[in-house]
């Protein structure tokens, strides 16, 4: 991985195992508080994908990079069966976040941990894990960075499990 990808799962792992130092902002009652969850599992497929999403997403104007944040080239959600995360066998849960334009790793987390309530919580919640989810139910993870195109820095944090009852 590299420096800035070492960095985002410095934070995510902070933020999972003491979301205490990252309180939501606005209004929080869509925004799960619970007490520190076990780091995620490194996947070495998810860090390809990571990274070949902010990858990808570096190759577009501003417009099409809020588009597509999580879609692939073909238009489809980038979690849904057939695509990446699916072929790498997550077929039980999948999610991603993503972010652009921020310059370091720990502004990335911060946003998707205290400033997410426009998108209901969902970025934190998925790092954290939701009502329907246990600390179990979220293994695997894969951080991507890439520098370049017109947001400068495109950050991708793909998480799974492969297995499971969901």
């Amino acid at each position: 991985m590299s420096a800035e990808e070492r960095e985002l799962r410095h934070f995510v792992t902070d933020a999972r195992t003491h979301p205490e130092n990252y309180p939501p902002h606005g209004n929080s009652e869509k925004a799960v508080m619970p007490p520190g969850v076990p780091d995620f599992k490194l996947s070495r497929a998810l860090i390809g994908i990571a990274r070949a999403h902010s990858e990808f997403l570096a190759g577009l104007d501003r417009e099409n990079a809020e588009k597509y944040k999580h879609l692939g080239p073909d238009g489809t959600s980038v979690s849904e069966p057939g695509q990446p995360m699916w072929q790498a066998g997550y077929h039980t849960w999948r999610a991603e976040n993503v972010a652009f334009g921020f310059d370091t790793a720990e502004k990335v987390v911060r946003f998707w941990m205290q400033d997410d309530e426009t998108w209901d919580w969902d970025h934190r919640n998925a790092i954290l894990f939701d009502d329907w989810f246990t600390p179990d139910d979220i293994r695997e993870a894969g951080f991507g960075y890439c520098k370049g195109g017109p947001w400068v820095h495109y950050w991708t944090l793909d998480m799974g499990r492969k297995t499971g009852p969901f």
